[in-house]
């Protein structure tokens, strides 16, 4: 059973709809066929019959994240909770300001557990509080990593999206669907130049 107060402040952020987007089956050879008609002058799919390409209103209606308010900027970011220590160890593994998802997935253990513990011995007090909002900050952090901001190493997701989660009321503030527009366009610009690339390889392969 879901914990109330779990609900309440995932609620709070407008980003618990991501949890809805996965798939169990994913048609790789279509999704190969979209890539290789990607154009990134014009940020479309250059289908045989139109151009077609996904608008922030297709963000909206699909993942139900806020697409108006504040753009994300990456200045500085929110503690995590986790110790110097483990941090250094993360991001050195990592090789660069990223966390693995099964780190999260450790940490976020190990808060849930203790905010349990200390709620049934002493209450909610002030540092139950503190490491259920940790615990939440984990989590979005895992959550966005999975959905909006996956990239192709699909096990990391970068730190700096800690800053966004530093105060969990303004959370939904911030236009989640134009920075998961903007990702979209950016990994697929990004396919579309090593595809470009590899079939130049081939060529020449062929021309030899």
């Amino acid at each position: 059973m879901v914990a109330r107060w779990w609900e309440n402040k995932l609620q709070g952020t407008d980003l618990g709809w991501l949890q809805d987007t996965s798939y169990s089956m994913i048609d790789h050879g279509l999704i190969y066929a979209f890539l290789e008609r990607w154009h990134e002058e014009t940020s479309s799919f250059h289908l045989p019959f139109r151009e077609m390409t996904v608008t922030l209103d297709d963000v909206a209606s699909l993942l139900h994240i806020p697409i108006d308010g504040m753009l994300l900027s990456h200045e500085s970011i929110s503690p995590l909770g986790s110790s110097t220590f483990d941090a250094r160890r993360e991001v050195k593994m990592t090789k660069g300001a990223h966390c693995q998802f099964g780190y999260l997935k450790e940490i976020f253990k190990e808060r849930l557990k203790e905010q349990r513990d200390l709620a049934a011995e002493y209450g909610v007090t002030e540092e139950v509080e503190r490491l259920r909002d940790q615990a939440v900050r984990i989590y979005m952090l895992y959550l966005v990593g999975i959905t909006i901001f996956t990239d192709k190493s699909q096990c990391t997701v970068d730190v700096v999206y800690l800053k966004y989660f530093r105060d969990l009321d303004l959370v939904s503030g911030f236009s989640w669907g134009a920075a998961a527009l903007a990702q979209l366009y950016k990994e697929l610009n990004n396919v579309a130049r090593w595809t470009c690339s590899q079939v130049a390889g081939y060529l020449t392969l062929l021309q030899v």
